[in-house]
């Protein structure tokens, strides 16, 4: 009970004060699929305020899948132009291709399809999988990990390894809208629970944060071998 009433807080929040962002858009759900995925690997390694202008004209340029799949790498590369990384828009074309000879033309909904794609990893499957289809997972993203960092006050090396950090999410709850708990919970770390200076009086819920009751706010680093 206790976790549903975060859940609630947090997607009350979420849909007072999200952000309008393109691929979040009302469309059909074949299209909010594909500007999942192209949204999805655009924002691996790069921040949203950068990624909005390419996104909006990559899809005006390539519409759907079938376009990208056969779209000519010289034109790719130069709509990506900007961005970096160009392996990531490289995997994206052989990820079109794939979906289309092997998936019939259709996006898998499952994690274990998706992370089998090329350039597709644990985080970007399970965010697919979220946002585009409403599973019922938690995708941990640098902004959600901090949320239940602070939340839970994890301190220790050990309590903040990505295993544990897997295994303490339920305290987040479920909900039935997972496509928007999944993106609510990113934006609560993007916009209040920041790195520094995290905005507490207007965090939802801030009352059962560990870290807001004891004031303290800093985030342990895993300390990397020499």
């Amino acid at each position: 009970m206790k976790d549903q009433i975060i859940t609630n807080k947090i997607l009350n929040w979420y849909d007072i004060h999200k952000r309008s962002l393109p691929w979040r858009s009302r469309v059909s759900s074949k299209k909010k699929q594909y500007y999942t995925l192209v949204s999805e690997f655009m924002l691996q390694q790069t921040q949203v305020v950068t990624v909005i202008p390419y996104f909006n004209r990559f899809i005006k340029n390539i519409p759907d899948l079938e376009t990208l799949a056969s779209f000519e790498d010289q034109k790719l590369i130069k709509l990506w132009e900007g961005l970096g990384y160009y392996s990531r828009v490289r995997n994206l074309k052989k990820v079109a291709q794939v979906i289309i000879k092997n998936f019939k033309k259709k996006i898998p909904d499952n994690y274990l399809d998706l992370k089998s794609l090329p350039g597709i990893g644990d985080y970007t499957a399970s965010a697919i999988s979220a946002i585009a289809f409403n599973k019922p997972i938690i995708p941990l993203d640098g902004n959600v990990e901090r949320v239940l960092k602070r939340y839970l006050y994890l301190k220790s090396e050990s309590q903040i390894q990505k295993e544990n950090l897997i295994k303490r999410k339920k305290v987040l709850g479920t909900s039935s809208r997972s496509s928007d708990y999944a993106q609510a919970l990113m934006e609560l770390g993007a916009l209040i629970c920041k790195p520094n200076n995290p905005i507490c009086e207007k965090c939802p819920i801030s009352k059962n944060c560990k870290s807001f009751i004891k004031k303290d706010f800093v985030l342990t680093k895993i300390k990397k071998n020499k």
